[in-house]
């Protein structure tokens, strides 16, 4: 068989490959969310602290994530663990390639945190359900009234002691770049004075960008963890300029992590 056939036949059996582990990963999705969603309402029932209740909700999320990023096929190299500080909460701030992103965070930063999720994924089935009794808060850009309101209650939280997963761009990229990062999560920065740990994520896109499904594997993926940021300066004035100002440094950090 000459060279150039072998090449081509080799590329469609990788094609096939990737089909049908795809199609098993996605079913593995959502037999493993059955599951531990079934399973953690029954133990759910016999919590009765509310606080405790969503915290194993969240754990019960953790254990979901480390599954599936477990047969996912993909080597992550985590590096910066060290820099997230042990004696105060902080918030997360990394910037957004894939869904996969999601999985990653939840395997391995130290527990407990809370993700800021996007609206459309509590309309999710079990998935919804879940992340609504893990009190996961949504931003909804669509409804300015809702967001402020959402806005302050998770600073409250943060000055609480809670440490938040926030995805600064607001959404997924769609060539890999690092989009700008949102004013929200800027004034949250400001107005919770907690420290900022930048994380950069790179290789999910090339994995599964949005709009896939097939996963590129087997992939590799790189996260890096930068030290804790503070923005001292901005935190006495709040305005748009400022906001926009921390949101331009930090993704200047972020960008910088990612190389």
């Amino acid at each position: 068989m000459p060279a150039g056939h072998k090449k081509e036949r080799g590329s469609e059996l990788i094609e096939i490959f990737r089909f049908i582990y795809s199609a098993v990963f996605w079913v593995f999705i959502c037999f493993s969310s059955i599951i531990i969603h079934a399973v953690s309402c029954v133990v759910a029932l016999f919590i009765r602290d509310e606080d405790k209740k969503k915290l194993f909700y969240q754990k019960a999320a953790i254990l979901w994530g480390s599954l599936i990023l477990k047969v996912s096929l993909i080597r992550v190299k985590v590096s910066g663990l060290e820099n997230i500080p042990r004696d105060t909460n902080v918030i997360y701030a990394p910037n957004h390639q894939s869904y996969i992103d999601i999985f990653i965070l939840l395997k391995y930063l130290p527990f407990p945190f809370k993700f800021i999720i996007m609206r459309k994924l509590f309309k999710v089935p079990l998935i919804g359900y879940h992340i609504t009794k893990a009190g996961f808060p949504s931003l909804d850009r669509k409804d300015r009234k809702k967001s402020i309101k959402t806005i302050h209650k998770i600073i409250d939280l943060l000055k609480a002691g809670r440490s938040f997963i926030i995805f600064v761009e607001g959404k997924l990229t769609l060539d890999g770049n690092i989009n700008e990062f949102r004013r929200g999560a800027s004034i949250i920065i400001q107005r919770s004075r907690k420290p900022v740990i930048p994380i950069a994520i790179d290789g999910t896109f090339s994995i599964l960008p949005k709009g896939a499904w097939k996963l590129k594997i087997p992939g590799e993926v790189k996260v890096t963890i930068g030290k804790p940021v503070y923005f001292e300066d901005h935190y006495d004035t709040i305005n748009k300029e400022s906001s926009m100002e921390v949101g331009r440094k930090l993704r200047d950090i972020v960008t910088e992590l990612k190389g």
